[in-house]
């Protein structure tokens, strides 16, 4: 089971501001009693969800890039509810608290600011690249290798 990041997003496709809920779909595995619910600002984790391990283990990967504020950054895949349109946030949690929600564009900038991406990469790397998705499932070849290296 997953929850949800919740925040009012803007699509950089289309424009529209999403409603603060789970109709963006920005899908998550932190918690390890995910049952659905809606994860806005201000929630808190349990501090051994938010452990690099435990993010880790919650099909995230890690970027290489160590946190010089004591912040964890995420990127995350959400969908815009209005045009379908496949966006990245930046997803930011301070100690145990989820303290930002921020559409980002996911650029060489993006993914140095942060800590950890998505299993979503495999799929943009994969398409950036032309490496079948399974060699970068499989860890054959690093998607954030390939990310840092396509991404302007």
């Amino acid at each position: 089971m997953y929850d949800y990041f919740v925040a009012a997003m803007k699509c950089l496709n289309c424009g529209t501001m999403s409603a603060a809920d789970s109709s963006t779909n920005m899908q998550t595995h932190l918690r390890d009693d995910a049952s659905g619910i809606e994860l806005g600002i201000g929630f808190h984790f349990e501090p051994l969800e938010v452990r690099e391990q435990d993010i880790m283990a919650s099909s995230y990967i890690t970027t290489g890039r160590v946190s010089v504020d004591g912040r964890t950054r995420l990127l995350e895949m959400w969908r815009c509810p209005a045009c379908g349109h496949e966006n990245w946030a930046r997803v930011t949690i301070t100690g145990t608290e989820l303290t930002e929600i921020e559409s980002v564009v996911l650029d060489r900038k993006a993914l140095e600011s942060a800590q950890f991406i998505s299993d979503g990469c495999y799929l943009l790397a994969s398409k950036l690249s032309g490496i079948l998705a399974q060699d970068l499932m499989e860890g054959r070849v690093n998607p954030v290798q390939v990310l840092f290296e396509r991404l302007a």
